[in-house]
């Protein structure tokens, strides 16, 4: 089991709030988040009690008492806020999913980009987590920085594509890759075979901050506090807006399948 700071912190939140708590009702409309028809999944949780909640490799599990296991993903970003009284509290954009419990209360789920919710009973469950194991989190001990020399030792691929397709590191997530290429001063199209050990050591030590500055806000319990868009250093800015270092403007440019937010002053290619 990985301690990353936020995930572990939301973890005692809910559990704390949710166990003994009977789902009423999960309403589901990002079906693509899903392992299971949503039809299927309503029908195996509907009634079912919380009985405990852990995180294991990339999954914040809640375990229910009839043998079903919630599976939700914190990979790649997500908001996950708690309501009482049946008052979802508006936020700027619309939730993914929606727990409901019979006592009124609930939470809502956003992702920020592609992420799972998925069921499993005990047998499904251990399939998965034995998938997992060979995948270290970026802020798990295991990812130090000779492990990340390692990793793109030899590589003569682009910086911002051979990051986003690895399987063997947890947590490299496109939503935190755009601050975290503009922390290091890299150009997402720059090859790694160009680096100097000084730039991928910059790029380490900017992906460990990144991640533990923006999982540091997750907060189940107030949606005040938690991390949102403005936290972002350059991404998902409106195009023109100024650099925080050298206050030109940033610009939108597209990499491959994806697209980027960089700052062309401080990110040269």
């Amino acid at each position: 089991m990985i301690e990353s700071i936020g995930l572990a912190k939301i973890t005692t939140q809910m559990k704390k709030t949710l166990i003994g708590k009977t789902v009423e009702n999960i309403l589901l409309t990002q079906v693509k988040a899903l392992n299971v028809p949503a039809e299927t999944y309503v029908e195996r949780t509907k009634g079912a009690k919380v009985i405990d909640i852990y995180h294991a490799d990339k999954w914040l599990v809640t375990a229910l008492d009839n043998g079903e296991h919630l599976l939700l993903s914190f990979v790649l970003g997500s908001d996950i806020f708690y309501f009482e009284n049946n008052a979802i509290k508006k936020q700027k954009h619309k939730h993914n999913i929606e727990v409901r419990f019979t006592d009124h209360s609930g939470y809502t789920i956003r992702f920020w980009w592609f992420e799972q919710f998925w069921l499993a009973s005990e047998s499904e469950l251990e399939e998965i987590m034995q998938e997992e194991e060979d995948a270290v989190d970026v802020l798990d001990k295991a990812f130090t920085l000779d492990y990340f020399k390692s990793m793109i030792s030899g590589k003569k691929t682009q910086i911002k594509s051979f990051l986003m397709s690895q399987k063997k590191v947890r947590g490299l997530s496109g939503m935190y890759m755009h601050d975290i290429l503009w922390e290091a001063g890299l150009h997402p199209q720059r090859k790694i075979s160009e680096m100097s050990e000084e730039e991928v050591e910059g790029l380490y030590g900017s992906i460990l901050k990144t991640t533990h500055n923006y999982r540091s806000k997750m907060d189940f319990l107030d949606a005040d506090r938690a991390f949102n868009g403005e936290d972002f250093q350059i991404a998902y800015n409106d195009h023109g807006e100024p650099c925080p270092s050298c206050s030109d403007a940033i610009t939108y440019i597209k990499t491959g399948s994806t697209s980027t937010y960089i700052c062309p002053t401080c990110q040269k290619l």
